[in-house]
């Protein structure tokens, strides 16, 4: 099947420097609406859950729960409100990369519950596993409109797999969340200029 290029118009240079901003807001956004979500948890559920006759805090056992879908929430919503300009239908963006977050977590959640928390403590597998969810959930709505399309899976791979290479130890601060977008924003913004500006 051929597919030609659909778009309304071409990005304008600033499309990109919005894309990698916009994008990058989304996260700590996302986390402030995670923390504000679990202080409404707590205030019901008190500070700590027993789950299987252990005792947790509440807070850092639910911690990733509200943030991932709002993280998908907001990212898809934003990334698409900067799409609709340039790309046709383009309105299920929001719900792939809302699922795309959901079914990375859901892939990483599996070894935890099977017990091989060495897997689950491997942050390079974590966001290799997070980009490849993410960009293999945007594609479908990508390829109709450009070719070459299947290059974003790549990108989101290769900007979330970057992360790896500059986060120290197994597990990202409450500091490093603000910078967590930045590198997955850059690659895919670079891939968009590639895939928008094909002849």
């Amino acid at each position: 099947m051929k597919i030609s290029i659909a778009l309304h118009k071409r990005p304008e240079w600033f499309f990109y420097p919005a894309w990698i901003i916009l994008t990058c807001v989304c996260i700590p956004l996302a986390y402030l609406l995670d923390l504000l979500s679990l202080r409404i948890i707590t205030h019901f559920v008190g500070d700590y859950l027993v789950v299987n006759g252990v005792q947790h805090i509440t807070e850092d056992y639910l911690g990733l729960y509200p943030f991932v879908p709002l993280a998908g929430l907001l990212t898809g919503g934003i990334q698409f409100g900067l799409l609709r300009c340039y790309l046709p239908r383009m309105g299920w963006w929001v719900l792939a990369t809302t699922g795309g977050w959901l079914l990375g977590a859901f892939i990483l959640l599996i070894p935890g519950w099977l017990g091989l928390e060495i897997i689950t403590n491997n942050i390079i597998l974590i966001f290799s596993v997070m980009g490849f969810s993410i960009g293999l959930a945007q594609w479908p709505v990508l390829r109709p409109h450009l070719p070459r399309s299947g290059w974003w899976i790549g990108a989101n791979l290769a900007g979330w797999g970057l992360l790896a290479l500059i986060t120290t130890g197994n597990s990202i601060g409450q500091f490093g969340l603000f910078t967590l977008g930045f590198l997955p924003a850059c690659v895919t913004a670079t891939a968009l200029v590639f895939l928008t500006n094909q002849n």
